[in-house]
């Protein structure tokens, strides 16, 4: 694996925006994100004029920043997703799958049940998706979903650190609202499709490597795998497929290795390396890492049942 420069000028202040799962720069407002037809969500579906092969299964994808695209400054580069790039790694296998991408950067598990937080023709996230679904019933063939980050986004306090009664109560919220999201979900796809439920990183090893002056660090990182149980649990429970991420963040691999030219655990280069945090200060995905979590999707897909 590659590893781009640390600087010092960034590992000096990296950690500042290295929020519980995918926060960092601002999310967008409601009042831009974009709007819900399918060609402004990112979707592959196509116009009018172009009838889609009857083989085309539909792929709803639905979550936060991380399935938007967002970028550092604010924008969101959708076809260049994990999910856009999971549809054509799909493609590349024999599965012709056209895509409605629905993700909304800053969603919580609250405001996908509920709105507010993305403008959606049928009032949030989750009730779009069952719209979709049910307009596609019978050609629906895969969906996908990463949620729960931004609960506890509201956790970290620059100045004082984390607030861990803000983090049990963030982990608290996803324990409650994902079950039913996911029910909701795995009900409008049908029996048969498979719902694959992604898991996130741990960006606190990063900030533990880079030794910066933060605050309970120690207590974000618990909160992780807090978080990554409890997706891994509703997802089960929901009769889900939980695909995590830890193996391709080597979320507990501490092996020295180089980077930059010092020298940090394999858990921090990898999370340097698949996301913007130490050359933009931004923890969202950079291409790499939107490129290695398309393929881990496109995998989990494979082995759900979604082939050619």
């Amino acid at each position: 694996m590659s590893r781009r420069p640390l600087t010092a000028a960034a590992a000096a202040v990296a950690v500042t925006l290295v929020l519980s799962a995918c926060g960092g720069d601002p999310e967008p407002s409601p009042s831009s994100a974009p709007p819900t037809s399918a060609a402004s969500t990112g979707s592959a579906t196509p116009t009018p004029s172009q009838t889609p092969a009857e083989e085309e299964a539909l792929y709803v994808a639905l979550g936060d920043s991380l399935a938007a695209g967002y970028q550092p400054g604010g924008t969101e580069l959708r076809d260049s997703a994990y999910p856009a790039l999971a549809t054509s790694r799909l493609a590349g296998d024999g599965a012709d799958l056209r895509l409605e991408n629905l993700g909304c950067s800053g969603e919580t598990t609250t405001s996908l049940l509920e709105g507010g937080k993305c403008d959606f023709d049928e009032g949030s996230q989750i009730a779009q998706a069952e719209s979709v679904l049910a307009a596609a019933k019978g050609n629906v063939g895969l969906v996908t979903i990463d949620i729960g980050g931004n609960d506890l986004l509201r956790c970290v306090r620059l100045q004082t650190g984390i607030d861990t009664a803000c983090v049990d109560q963030g982990v608290a919220t996803v324990r409650k609202n994902l079950p039913t999201i996911l029910d909701r979900l795995t009900t409008a796809a049908g029996d048969d499709v498979p719902v694959l439920v992604i898991g996130y990183y741990n960006p606190w090893v990063a900030a533990k490597a880079l030794d910066q002056p933060i605050k309970g660090v120690d207590a974000a990182a618990k909160a992780y795998t807090r978080l990554s149980t409890t997706i891994e649990k509703a997802a089960e429970g929901a009769g889900a497929t939980f695909v995590g991420l830890d193996e391709a963040f080597a979320t507990n691999d501490t092996t020295p290795t180089t980077i930059g030219g010092r020298s940090v655990p394999e858990n921090a280069a990898r999370v340097c390396t698949l996301t913007n945090l130490c050359t933009a200060r931004d923890i969202h995905f950079s291409d790499e890492g939107a490129a290695t979590v398309a393929r881990v999707v496109a995998e989990a897909a494979g082995k759900a049942g979604v082939t050619g």
